[in-house]
C-alpha cells in the first residue's frame, strides 16, 4: 500500500481476476520491486524517481487496454502505465554515457530481480545520470560545475533536488510532507523483522496500559466502597445534627418567650422616657421661636439703621445740590458772554475781513492775468528756449532780468568809450 494506497490492493485483485486477458501480467507498481544498497538514500531515490515508483509496466497496446479497465472497474482512474518489451535484456550502459563523479547514481543503489523494472527507470526516469550525494553543498558542486559531464540531477539525502541548465541554476526543495514513512528499503525481511519488533513493542505498550487501566478500576472500587461506608457513617450523624436542629429552635421559642415577658415589665419606663424626649422636643421648638423673633428684630433694627443712613445721605445731598446749582448759574453767565463775544467776532469777520479776502483774490487774479500776459509779449520778443541757454538766467524774476541787463549796458558803454579813444588815436597816428 506504499506506492499507492488501498486501490493498489483492489487493482492486484483485478488484475489477478483478469490474468488470462493479458498477454503477460503486467509488473507493478514499480516500487515493490525494488530493494535499496542502504536505507539512507531511500528518501532521495524516492524524490527522483516520484511518480515512476507508483505506475505499472505492461509488455503492449493490448495489455496497456486490458489494465485501464481494471483500473477504471476499482476508481483507480490516474494510474501511469507504461509500455516496455518485457523480452529486452538489462541495458548495458557505457561508461562514456555515466556521470564522471565517484558518487553513486539513483541506478547504483537500486536492486530488482526483474531486468524490466531496471530498464524502464533508465529509460524513463534517466537512472544512470541521477546523482546522490549526502548535503546541499556537496549537491551544489557538483551540479553547478561545467566540468561535470553526464549529470542530469543531483539529490540529496533529504531529498532536495539541484540542477543546471545552461546558465540557470535551480534547486527545489523535497515536495514530500515531513514525517512521511521511507516507501523503500534494503531488505524485506529486516523491514518485516523492524516491524514485527515495532509491533512487539506497541503490544507491550497495550499490556502495560492494561495493567494500568486494572490498577486504576481497582482504585476506583475502593474509592466507591470507602463513599459508601462514609454515607453509612454519616446517617447517624445526620439524625443527631437533626436532633440538635431540634433542640436550637426550642431555644429560641423559649428566649423569644422571656423577651416578651421583659417587654411588658419595662412598659412604664419606657412610658416616662417617652414623656421626657416630648418635653425636650417642646423645649426645643420654643427656642426656635424665640431665635425666629430675634432674628426679626435683628433685622429690623438694621433695616432702621439703613434708613437712617439714606436720611443723612439724602441731607447732605441737597447740601451739595445747592452749590452745584450756583456753580450751574455762574457757567450759564459765562456762556452767554462768550456768545456775546462770538456775535461780535462775527460781525467784525463779516464787515471787515471778508471784504478785504475778496478784494485780495481779485486783485491776485488780476495779476496772474497780466504775468500770462507779459510772458507771451516776452515769449514773442525772445524765446524761453534763448533765455534757458543763458547761464544763471533761468529761474530769475523780471527784476533780476532788468537789473542785470541794465549792469550789462553800463559795461558796454564804458567798454565803448575806452576802446572808441584808442581807435581815434590809432587813426591819427596813421
Amino acid at each position: 500500500t506504499a506506492f499507492g494506497g488501498q486501490r493498489v490492493l483492489k487493482l492486484l485483485e483485478s488484475i489477478e481476476t483478469n490474468h488470462k486477458k493479458f498477454e503477460s501480467p503486467p509488473i507493478g507498481p514499480i516500487g515493490a520491486h525494488l530493494q535499496l544498497a542502504s536505507e539512507s538514500w531511500s528518501v532521495a531515490v524516492d524524490s527522483a524517481c516520484g511518480g515512476l515508483l507508483d505506475a505499472f509496466i505492461v509488455t503492449c497496446c493490448k495489455d496497456l487496454h486490458v489494465l485501464r479497465e481494471c483500473a477504471s472497474k476499482v476508481n483507480f482512474n490516474n494510474l501511469r502505465i507504461i509500455v516496455y518489451d518485457f523480452t529486452r535484456p538489462r541495458l548495458i550502459i557505457p561508461d562514456g554515457s555515466l556521470p564522471t563523479t565517484e558518487h553513486p547514481t539513483v541506478l547504483s543503489v537500486i536492486q530488482s530481480e526483474n531486468h524490466t523494472v531496471l530498464n524502464v527507470l533508465v529509460d524513463q526516469g534517466h537512472a544512470e545520470r541521477q546523482v546522490l550525494v549526502k548535503d546541499y553543498e556537496v549537491g551544489k558542486s557538483l551540479a553547478f560545475d561545467d566540468r561535470m559531464r553526464n549529470i542530469k540531477e543531483v539529490y540529496t539525502s533529504d531529498g532536495d533536488k539541484i540542477f543546471s541548465r545552461r546558465a540557470v541554476q535551480t534547486f527545489y526543495p523535497p515536495t514530500s510532507k515531513k514525517g512521511r514513512p521511507n516507501r523503500l528499503c534494503s531488505s524485506l525481511g529486516e523491514k518485516i523483522a523492524e516491524l514485527k519488533n515495532e509491533a512487539e513493542g506497541i503490544q507491550r505498550t497495550i499490556v502495560e496500559k492494561n495493567g494500568q487501566k486494572s490498577k486504576l478500576v481497582k482504585d476506583q472500587c475502593d474509592l466507591e466502597q470507602k463513599i459508601a461506608d462514609s454515607k453509612r457513617k454519616r446517617e447517624p450523624e445526620e439524625h443527631r445534627l437533626e436532633k440538635k436542629i431540634l433542640e436550637l429552635d426550642d431555644a429560641k421559642r423559649a428566649f423569644a418567650e422571656i423577651n416578651r415577658y421583659a417587654a411588658v415589665d419595662n412598659s412604664e419606663l419606657e412610658e416616662d422616657i417617652k414623656k421626657e424626649k416630648n418635653i425636650i422636643v417642646e423645649s426645643e421648638q420654643l427656642l426656635q421661636k424665640i431665635k425666629v423673633k430675634l432674628a426679626a428684630a435683628s433685622r429690623e433694627v438694621n433695616d432702621r439703621r439703613e434708613a437712617y443712613k439714606t436720611f443723612m445721605d439724602s441731607v447732605n445731598e441737597t447740601g451739595h445740590r445747592a452749590s452745584a446749582n450756583d456753580e450751574l448759574e455762574l457757567i450759564k453767565r459765562k456762556l452767554d458772554a462768550a456768545e456775546q463775544e462770538k456775535a461780535h467776532y462775527e460781525g467784525l469777520m463779516t464787515t471787515k475781513v471778508l471784504p478785504a479776502i475778496k478784494m485780495a483774490e481779485a486783485e491776485y487774479a488780476d495779476l496772474q492775468q497780466l504775468r500770462q500776459d507779459n510772458f507771451k509779449k516776452a515769449s514773442t520778443i525772445c524765446p524761453e528756449s534763448d533765455m534757458e541757454a543763458l547761464n544763471n538766467v533761468a529761474g530769475s524774476t523780471p527784476e533780476q532780468l532788468s537789473a542785470t541787463l541794465n549792469r550789462l549796458k553800463q559795461r558796454f558803454d564804458q567798454e565803448s568809450r575806452r576802446f572808441g579813444t584808442k581807435l581815434v588815436i590809432v587813426a591819427g597816428k596813421s
